[in-house]
C-alpha cells in the first residue's frame, strides 16, 4: 500500500513538474504578443492558444488573466465577439483581486474592452457598467491616464440615451481631473467634446471659454484655425454658436468653411442645414430652398452609408461561416466543450435578451426586431450544435446533415436580414421606407393612378425585404393561403396605400378591392373586418 501512495505521489509530482527554463520561455513568448499587441499590429488564435494552455496548468492569477484577454482580442479580430466576450469573462474568473500582486491595470483593460463590445451593439446601460468597473480599477492599478479616459468614455453612452445633464457633468467633472494631474491637452479635448451640448441649451458664454481653450490648447488646429482633417463637425457647432448670437456673417463663414473642407455626406449635410436655417433668418427663400434640398439630399446618401457601415460592423462581430469551419475542424473538441459553451452562450444571450426587453418597452418596434434576431442567432447555434453531433456518425446520417446544412445556409440568411434590422434600428427602418427613392416612385404612381406592371411587384417585394424582413416572412408564410391579387393588396396595404390608391395601382374596383380585403381577414386572421381593420394588423408586422 505504501509502495502504491508513493508511486501517485511521484507520478503527480513529475507530471505537474515545469522547468523554471521553460516557465521563463513561455512568459517571454506571451510578454512578446502582448508587446505586439500595444504596437497595433495583429496577432492569431493560434498564435495565443498555446499560452493559454499552458498557463491555465501552470501560471498565476496573474498569468492566466493576459493570457485570456489576449485571446478575446484575437477572437474580436477575427469577427467573433460572442468568443471574445467568453474569454474575457474567463479572464475576469482567473482574476485575483483579493491578491496584494493582483494586475489590477491589467484587469481594468478587459472590463473596458468588454464595455466597447456591448456599446458597438447598442447596450448602452451594460456598457456604462463595464466602463465604471475598467476605470475603478484602472485608479486601483494606479494608471492615472487610463482611469481618466475610460471615465470620459461614460459620456458615450448617456449621450445616446440622451442623459445630456450627465453628458456635461462627467466631460467637465474630467477635463478638472485631466488639469489636477498634468494632461491639459486631454482637458482641452474634453471641453471641446462637450461644445455642441452646451449650444443646444443655449449656454452659450460657457460654450464660448471652451471654445477657445478647444482651440488653442488640444493640438487639432494649425496656425491658421483649421481643425485636423476629421473633425470638421466642429465647424457646425461655431457656426451654430454665431447663428444663435445673431452674428449672421460668422455663421455664414463657418458654414461654408465644413461646405468646403469636410468632404463627406455628415459635414455636407450639417453645413447645408446650417446655410439653410442662416438663410431663411435672413428671409432669402432661394438660397434657403437650395441648402434644405441639398441637406436633404445629404441625408438619404449619409443614411444608406450609416446602414451600409452598420451591417459592416454587425458582420465584422460575427462571422458565422468561421465559426462553423472551426466547429467542422475541432468536432471532438466542441463535443468535450459542449456543456460549458453552451452554459456560457446561454448566459450571455439570456443577459442581453432580459436588458433588452426592458429598453425596448421605451421602443417596442425595435424591441420586437431584437427578440427576432436574438431567437434566430439561437435557432442557428442549436443547428450547428445538432449538426456536431450527427457528424460523428456521418455514414448512418448522411442524409439528416445535408437537410441541417440546408437549414443552417437558410438560417444564416435571417440571422443576417433581422441583424441589419435590429442594428438599422426599428424605430427608423419605417422612415427610412418612406423616404427611399423607390417608394417615392411608386408613391407618385399611386397619386395619377397608374396601374403597376410585373416588374413593379418585383421591386416592390424587394422593398419590403431590405426594410421589413418579418413582414416578407409573414408574406412567404401565407402565399399558398392567397390568389395573386390578395397578395398584392396586402403588400399595397403594408406599404400604407390606401384602398382608394390600391383601385388604381391593380386594376380593380374599389368594391373588388373591399371585397377582397374582408376574404383576406378571414383567410389570414380568421374574422370578419374592413380594409381599415386589415391595414391596421399588417402594419404592427415589420
Amino acid at each position: 500500500m505504501k509502495r502504491i501512495v508513493t508511486y501517485l505521489m511521484a507520478v503527480l509530482v513529475l507530471g505537474g513538474c515545469v522547468s523554471s527554463g521553460r516557465k521563463a520561455a513561455m512568459r517571454a513568448g506571451l510578454d512578446s504578443i502582448n508587446a505586439v499587441n500595444r504596437s497595433g499590429l495583429p496577432f492569431t488564435v493560434a498564435d495565443v492558444k498555446p499560452y493559454v494552455e499552458f498557463f491555465d496548468d501552470h501560471g498565476t492569477p496573474n498569468d492566466r488573466l493576459l493570457a485570456h484577454y489576449l485571446l478575446g482580442l484575437a477572437y474580436y479580430d477575427h469577427g467573433e465577439a460572442p468568443m471574445a466576450l467568453q474569454c474575457y469573462q474567463e479572464a475576469l474568473d482567473y482574476a485575483d483581486t483579493t491578491a496584494t500582486d493582483c494586475d489590477y491595470a491589467q484587469l481594468s483593460r478587459v472590463y473596458a474592452q468588454m464595455g466597447e463590445i456591448f456599446y458597438d451593439q447598442g447596450l448602452y446601460r451594460q456598457e456604462l457598467l463595464f466602463q465604471q468597473n475598467a476605470k475603478k480599477y484602472a485608479w486601483l492599478g494606479k494608471d492615472t491616464l487610463a482611469a481618466l479616459i475610460n471615465y470620459e468614455k461614460e459620456y458615450l453612452a448617456y449621450s445616446r440615451l440622451g442623459n445630456t445633464d450627465s453628458v456635461i457633468f462627467i466631460l467637465e467633472d474630467v477635463a478638472k481631473k485631466y488639469e489636477q494631474y498634468g494632461y491639459p491637452t486631454d482637458a482641452a479635448i474634453a471641453f471641446g467634446a462637450i461644445l455642441r451640448t452646451l449650444v443646444d441649451r443655449g449656454e452659450y458664454k460657457k460654450a464660448k471659454d471652451y471654445m477657445d481653450r478647444y482651440e488653442s490648447e488640444s493640438g487639432r488646429f494649425n496656425h491658421r484655425g483649421d481643425i485636423e482633417s476629421g473633425r470638421e463637425i466642429f465647424y457646425k457647432t461655431k457656426g451654430l454658436y454665431y447663428f444663435y448670437n445673431n452674428i449672421a456673417d460668422s455663421a455664414e463663414y463657418y458654414f461654408r468653411k465644413e461646405l468646403r473642407d469636410g468632404k463627406d455626406f455628415n459635414n455636407q449635410n450639417a453645413a447645408a442645414m446650417g446655410l439653410a436655417l442662416l438663410y431663411h433668418r435672413l428671409h432669402q427663400p432661394d438660397s434657403a430652398s437650395k441648402y434644405a434640398i441639398y441637406a436633404y439630399a445629404m441625408n438619404d446618401s449619409m443614411y444608406a452609408q450609416q446602414a451600409t457601415e452598420t451591417v459592416e460592423r454587425m458582420q465584422s462581430m460575427y462571422d458565422y461561416s468561421r465559426n462553423q469551419e472551426l466547429a467542422k475542424k475541432k468536432t471532438k473538441e466542441a463535443q468535450q466543450n459542449r456543456d460549458k459553451w453552451l452554459l456560457t452562450l446561454t448566459l450571455f444571450f439570456g443577459f442581453v435578451v432580459t436588458v433588452s426587453v426592458w429598453a425596448y418597452r421605451i421602443v417596442r418596434k425595435r424591441r420586437e426586431g431584437l427578440e427576432l434576431y436574438m431567437q434566430s442567432l439561437e435557432e442557428l447555434k442549436e443547428l450547428r450544435m445538432e449538426k456536431d453531433a450527427l457528424s460523428q456518425h456521418q455514414e448512418e446520417y448522411s442524409q439528416i446533415l445535408l437537410e441541417k446544412d440546408k437549414k443552417i445556409k437558410d438560417m444564416e440568411q435571417r440571422v443576417e436580414k433581422y441583424g441589419k434590422l435590429f442594428y438599422f434600428k426599428m424605430a427608423n427602418a419605417e422612415r427610412c421606407l418612406l423616404e427611399s427613392p423607390t417608394y417615392r416612385k411608386y408613391e407618385k404612381m399611386a397619386i395619377h393612378g397608374q396601374r403597376l406592371m410585373e416588374e413593379d411587384w418585383t421591386k416592390l417585394r424587394a422593398l419590403i425585404l431590405e426594410f421589413l424582413p418579418g413582414f416578407d416572412d409573414f408574406l412567404a408564410t401565407h402565399l399558398h393561403e392567397m390568389k395573386t391579387h390578395e397578395c398584392r393588396i396586402i403588400m399595397l396595404l403594408r406599404l400604407h396605400f390606401k384602398a382608394v390608391d390600391i383601385t388604381g395601382m391593380i386594376g380593380m374596383s374599389k368594391s373588388q378591392v373591399s371585397q377582397s380585403c374582408t376574404e383576406i381577414m378571414r383567410k389570414i386572421f380568421h374574422r370578419k373586418g374592413s380594409s381599415k381593420e386589415l391595414s391596421a394588423k399588417l402594419n404592427k408586422i415589420f
